[in-house]
């Protein structure tokens, strides 16, 4: 009786929440600079976005009118679900000191200059050169110079064992002078977090200070990675029965009266309901 009172009482308990931890070797980065929440980062074209397109229906006598026409009416990129999830997703991490980068138009040569700021065991800006760099350069290769500048960072990060972390750029904050490359950081194999950027000013003299954000980290699932079963197929006639009731909610109600959560209700539900 005794084993199967505790054999209930294991099953009524809530599973545990997956854990991470970002840790700074160095105190003052963690009090000035911490690693934050993507939906915490400071994005002020958002509001300037909202005032946009608030001015550009009322500059359109029809603007009430249009909105019941699909495809027909003043757009709002605030109004978008995948761009405001993604910026709600992941966690900053953001430079714990300023530093300098100097480019000379040749495309290659980069020089930079840190304060004495450096994090324990390594140098505070570093660089990948040319012959490693060229591997990883794509489309964006004409806009990027041919090395890489890596970030040494003082902080570190741990997770339980299905946790691993996407490396990107952050989404959607206006920084044109550099992106993070994307990656795996595998806390099980590699615990620093050290962002590598491309660098696209071909020429001239820049900052980068102190709390400027530079990469953000996306948990993910080590499962999902390694065992996930994945079909790729025709759609069914039941697809284009889903994908009739999924276009039904960009239309069915005046774009004013819908933000971002509520369309995302009405889609959940159609999308839910198909899924098997």
């Amino acid at each position: 009786m005794i084993t199967l009172f505790k054999t209930f009482m294991g099953l009524m308990k809530k599973p545990k929440k997956p854990r991470a931890r970002f840790f700074s070797l160095i105190p003052g980065a963690h009090t000035l600079y911490p690693v934050i929440r993507s939906e915490e980062l400071d994005r002020d074209w958002i509001k300037s976005e909202k005032e946009d397109y608030r001015e550009r229906q009322t500059k359109c006598p029809m603007a009430n009118i249009m909105n019941a026409i699909p495809f027909n009416q003043p757009h709002s990129i605030g109004k978008c679900p995948a761009i405001n999830s993604v910026m709600r997703t992941g966690y900053v991490v953001r430079a714990p000191a300023d530093f300098k980068v100097h480019t000379n138009g040749d495309g290659h040569t980069i020089l930079f200059t840190t304060t004495p700021f450096s994090p324990p065991g390594s140098d505070y800006v570093v660089l990948h050169d040319s012959d490693t760099a060229k591997w990883l350069m794509d489309s964006s290769k004409d806009n990027v110079i041919d090395q890489v500048i890596k970030v040494n960072t003082c902080w570190r990060v741990q997770a339980d064992d299905d946790i691993v972390f996407l490396q990107t750029k952050v989404p959607f904050v206006n920084e044109s002078r550099f992106s993070a490359i994307s990656g795996i950081l595998d806390p099980r194999s590699a615990y620093e977090v050290n962002v590598q950027l491309w660098w696209h000013v071909k020429e001239g003299d820049e900052v980068v200070k102190a709390g400027t954000p530079l990469a953000c980290y996306v948990p993910i699932s080590r499962k999902l990675l390694e065992n996930l079963d994945v079909s790729i197929d025709v759609a069914t006639p039941e697809d284009f029965v889903l994908e009739n009731e999924f276009q039904f909610t960009a239309y069915n109600e005046f774009q004013e009266n819908v933000n971002v959560t509520k369309r995302q209700l009405k889609t959940n539900k159609i999308l839910r309901k198909y899924w098997k």
